[in-house]
């Protein structure tokens, strides 16, 4: 016969998602064959009487309890009470946060949920950057209405490398090329209009720009002849003209990070500072 299997509870008390907690119990079960273990998680405790009712359920469930508390007067309630009772515990974050202190010289915040914050922020960016790719160069157009941005110039104004800094900061960026005899897609027309940057750049910057990239792709003469690219920036002047509602940056000498900023403090005011 094999060896009976241990049927034991957990609880995890948390003033925050738990996850943490959740994590590292894992990481360490798994050292233990022949366990059966039900965990059971308390989270967004944020009083000692909600505290003290989670304590008194894993007291009468004979459970080991394992918390997860930035606040120092949590903690220490949690182990006194744990100490009281001959509860078997353990402080997950307290010794870590006490050693980060003494090492940084510096007091903790003590504010629960910052990491889901963070986490927050972070999937945010990837929601963005993913949005962002697959709306480079006029692709998605009939997802346009999900953007927080949208870009709008004429090849070489920067409007690839510009999308996609914005989509690190958590923005997501649509980029339609303005091509000389090709109507700009409709959806353009039915989105929020205060969304739309048109990326500019004077003529003689764009032409030197252009001549680079014709070296390395072959492209007809047309594409950096300086007549004709007059004519384009003219041609977007006028459409500009006609959608006074769209903002416009000039991106002619500016590094990709100043023309975002300018984006975003004429398109969001100061939103931006959500993103930072």
């Amino acid at each position: 016969m094999g060896k009976k299997m241990l049927s034991k509870k957990i609880y995890i008390l948390s003033d925050a998602t738990g996850q943490s907690g959740l994590h590292i119990l894992r990481a360490a079960i798994v050292q233990f064959e022949q366990t059966r273990l039900k965990m059971t998680m308390f989270h967004d405790i944020d009083t000692k009487a909600s505290l003290k009712k989670a304590l008194d359920q894993a007291r009468t469930d004979k459970a080991l309890i394992a918390f997860t508390f930035v606040k120092k007067e949590m903690r220490d309630f949690a182990s006194e009470y744990c100490r009281k009772h001959e509860i078997l515990s353990h402080d997950i974050l307290g010794p870590l946060i006490f050693n980060l202190s003494a090492y940084l010289h510096m007091e903790p915040l003590e504010t629960p949920s910052l990491l889901r914050k963070v986490d927050e922020r972070y999937f945010r960016r990837i929601d963005a950057i993913e949005y962002t790719i697959g709306h480079d160069d006029g692709r998605g157009a009939e997802r346009l209405k999900e953007a927080d941005i949208v870009l709008v110039g004429l090849s070489r104004t920067s409007k690839t490398p510009t999308s996609f800094y914005l989509a690190q900061e958590g923005y997501k960026v649509a980029n339609v090329p303005i091509v000389p005899g090709i109507a700009l897609p409709e959806e353009l027309q039915e989105i929020d209009q205060g969304k739309i940057v048109c990326l500019q750049i004077e003529p003689e910057v764009l032409q030197k720009i252009r001549k680079v990239r014709q070296k390395n792709s072959g492209l007809k003469p047309s594409y950096s002849d300086l007549r004709n690219v007059f004519e384009e920036v003219e041609s977007v002047w006028e459409l500009v003209r006609k959608h006074r509602t769209w903002k416009v940056v000039d991106t002619t000498n500016k590094s990709i990070e100043e023309t975002a900023w300018e984006i975003i403090h004429l398109v969001c005011g100061e939103e931006h500072d959500e993103y930072s």
